[in-house]
């Protein structure tokens, strides 16, 4: 998994990619406890949309982070189901050929797609 941290005047933000279980969890504590001495206020972002995995370890993680005042935003689409239900989200609507399954009922019902 790869860590971005981004640290603003308000803000900091953690980006994460890839696989938030076992050592990358670890990895995430570690960098969460390091960021705690330096937010003196600012808001902390969990950017999760780079998750493709994520375990109970991370699962755990993320709700300890989310109730010590994280929040945890996901700026598109996810695609790892565990944490769609972490976050409450339903699933992704399927694509066909780049368009969405349910723009092209209601084109078909309009008579405006094949």
């Amino acid at each position: 998994m790869d860590i971005y941290q981004h640290d603003s005047a308000d803000t900091f933000r953690f980006v994460q990619k890839r696989e938030l279980a076992k050592i990358e969890v670890q990895r995430l504590q570690c960098a969460w406890e390091t960021a705690k001495s330096i937010l003196n206020g600012k808001d902390l972002i969990i950017e999760a949309s780079g998750i493709t995995k994520v375990d109970a370890t991370g699962v755990k993680l993320l709700t300890r982070m989310r109730e010590s005042g994280a929040q945890i935003i996901a700026a598109r689409a996810l695609g790892c189901e565990d944490l769609l239900r972490f976050l409450n989200k339903p699933p992704a609507m399927p694509r066909v050929n780049g368009r969405r399954l349910w723009a092209l009922r209601v084109l078909k019902a309009l008579r405006i797609s094949s």
